[in-house]
């Protein structure tokens, strides 16, 4: 996965800051992407000499699609072709790298947010054909309401099965990652520590 300079913009809350990064990621002839990581260079906010680290209070994910027809860039949410019946994309963030997508989940040590997108069909390719998409969003508000201390970057985890319309092509992902400076404490310190042990 390849990940550009990572940017960074004052917020307009009291002390947080907005970081902004976009990551690609290819999808093979199968639409399929084995799990790979994307890096969010936090070195600017922590430091574990100084006791300081980086609150995360929300990261937000916009799937792109830059072969998309037209100007638009649209990532179409219909990921499975007709002779598919469901194809699915998981994006996560996380201090701890996951051997396995599937082990991720909301309960998962070190998961900061989990971004699924599912595509259903039933009766693919018949006259009588219908479809679902759907996305569910678990963000850090909900999995860590005061925020998610780290001392380490962060991943950014994606992996996609069978989202056909996307076979042989390059998608990218835009991340805000929006959170504040911190000083941290003795007990924050140990605690975290053990994110750059996992990485």
């Amino acid at each position: 996965m390849y990940c550009p300079e990572l940017e960074f913009i004052m917020a307009k809350a009291n002390r947080d800051l907005i970081l902004r990064d976009r990551l690609q990621f290819d999808v093979d002839a199968n639409g399929d992407t084995a799990l790979v990581y994307g890096r969010v260079d936090m070195s600017d906010f922590v430091n574990v000499v100084k006791r300081e680290g980086f609150a995360v209070k929300e990261v937000r994910y916009q799937i792109r699609d830059p072969s998309a027809s037209g100007v638009t860039g649209v990532f179409n949410p219909l990921m499975a072709l007709a002779n598919e019946s469901f194809g699915s994309l998981k994006l996560f963030t996380t201090t701890t790298a996951y051997e396995n997508a599937y082990d991720v989940g909301i309960a998962s040590p070190d998961v900061i947010s989990v971004f699924e997108l599912t595509t259903v069909r039933d009766n693919p390719g018949a006259p009588e054909e219908t479809f679902a998409n759907q996305w569910v969003l678990f963000g850090t508000p909900d999995l860590h309401p005061d925020g998610y201390n780290v001392v380490s970057d962060l991943l950014i985890g994606v992996c996609a099965n069978d989202i056909t319309q996307f076979s042989n092509q390059t998608l990218e992902i835009d991340i805000m990652v929006i959170g504040e400076p911190i000083k941290l404490n003795e007990a924050d310190m140990t605690e975290m520590l053990t994110q750059a042990q996992d990485l």
